[in-house]
């Protein structure tokens, strides 16, 4: 019983383990001015690590644009004005599109991308490009491609951002933070070792129950904890079973942790299933190999005699 409950407590840490890794992650902003308030203003809350990436990304300068369009520039002279006008026109035409670069060299965090190595420009390069050039944006990435733009200490930036109507801050406001791209056969450790412990567990469980359906044991045991373990592999892979993602040629699905939720969940229904053969399975009574038994019979002067019987079987 003592080994039944240690086998339950590494199960359920095992599970939770898995299942808390989401809510350890650190699900940062879209932005490093104004964070995410564009996403919660627009849907009323929080985006999470299964937003859809396009559409935050949209949201976010859609929102930047009309706040930039509604602010007071007064101050700016004739031609500031017309530029700035330009730059937000190029800016709703870049957001409306929708090509976003992609942040391929950093799976674990949000963070600003100039130009990715399919040469999808960022909002801002995007500015810079139809303004000074894509050769000027080239550089710029050569230079600071997963840079924020408020630490882009560069003449050629400070220049730029002088004729273009806006203020560095603002376009600091308008530089999206891009999530990590799908990336091909990536497992989480957490998620990796949940299902190594949890299968090695079942794969035993499942050997056990078959050993005892074959020599019809009457343990009860083994059945039902392989029911618990059976139906936490299957939870472990459906709730790790990867989403949908939007890429540019289509919808992703990462091969690798699909595939481990699939066995996950075909390992845990096999053990569900073994378990509860084993539990229903009607178990005949084992013969006794030795038995023996007193018998009375009568006898010749018509008393009666008793009689002691053993018998052995082979």
């Amino acid at each position: 019983m003592k080994t039944s409950n240690l086998i339950l407590t590494i199960f359920v840490l095992t599970i939770l383990a898995s299942c808390n890794r989401k809510t350890n992650e650190i699900e940062q902003t879209v932005n490093a001015v104004i964070g995410d308030i564009s996403y919660t203003q627009t849907f009323g809350h929080q985006p999470n690590k299964e937003t859809d990436e396009k559409i935050r990304l949209q949201t976010h300068l859609k929102y930047v644009e009309k706040l930039l369009r509604n602010k007071d520039i007064s101050s700016l002279t004739f031609e500031q004005k017309e530029n700035r006008k330009k730059m937000l026109d190029l800016l709703n035409e870049y957001w409306t599109a929708g090509v976003f670069p992609k942040n391929y060299d950093y799976p674990d965090q949000r963070i600003p991308c100039f130009i990715d190595k399919y040469g999808n420009i960022c909002a801002v390069g995007y500015l810079i490009e139809h303004t000074a050039g894509r050769q000027v944006a080239e550089e710029i990435n050569s230079k600071f491609k997963y840079e924020y733009l408020l630490a882009m200490n560069d003449l050629k930036i400070d220049s730029w951002v002088q004729t273009s109507g806006l203020t560095k801050e603002e376009c600091a406001m308008i530089q999206p933070a891009y999530g990590p791209a799908p990336t091909d056969n990536y497992i989480s450790p957490a998620y990796g070792v949940s299902s190594s412990l949890v299968g090695g567990l079942n794969l035993a469980l499942n050997t056990i129950n078959g050993i005892q359906i074959s020599k019809v044991a009457n343990s009860k045991t083994v059945p039902i904890l392989g029911l618990i373990t059976g139906a936490g592999q299957i939870t472990l892979g459906a709730l790790n079973y990867p989403k949908e993602q939007m890429t540019w040629g289509g919808t992703y699905v990462n091969p690798a942790q699909r595939n481990l939720s699939l066995i996950n969940i075909g390992l845990g229904t096999s053990t569900m299933i073994l378990s509860s053969w084993n539990l229903i399975t009607k178990r005949k009574p084992k013969e006794k190999s030795l038995s023996w038994n007193i018998y009375s019979f009568p006898t010749q002067d018509s008393n009666m005699g008793l009689a002691f019987s053993l018998t052995k079987r082979l």
